[in-house]
C-alpha cells in the first residue's frame, strides 16, 4: 500500500496481528496527518479524539515497542519514546 492509498490512520495499524485495532477511535478519521504533527503544529485534535477511544493503551505499546514516531494513545513519540504527554 503506497502512502497515496492510506484514508486513515488505523490503516497504518497492525490489523493482523490479533488485537483489536478495529475499535480504534480514529478509524475512518478524515484527517490522518493530524496524527504527525510538525514540530511547530499541536496535536490536541489527536489527543481528544485518543481520549476517547478503548484501546488507548495497546496503542501506546505498539508505538513504544516499534518505534514509531507522530501521536499514539493520546501522547507524542519519537522513535518509539515519549516526548510529550
Amino acid at each position: 500500500m503506497s502512502t497515496d492509498e492510506i484514508s486513515n490512520l488505523a490503516e497504518l495499524l497492525p490489523i493482523s496481528d490479533g488485537r483489536t485495532w478495529w475499535q480504534a477511535e480514529c478509524r475512518g478519521d478524515p484527517e490522518p496527518d493530524r496524527w504527525f504533527p510538525f514540530p511547530s503544529e499541536g496535536y490536541d485534535y489527536a489527543t481528544d479524539v485518543c481520549n476517547r477511544c478503548p484501546i488507548v493503551t495497546s496503542c501506546r505499546e505498539f508505538a513504544s515497542v516499534t518505534g514509531q514516531t507522530g501521536i499514539w494513545g493520546g501522547v507524542k513519540f519519537e522513535q518509539g519514546r515519549i516526548v510529550a504527554a
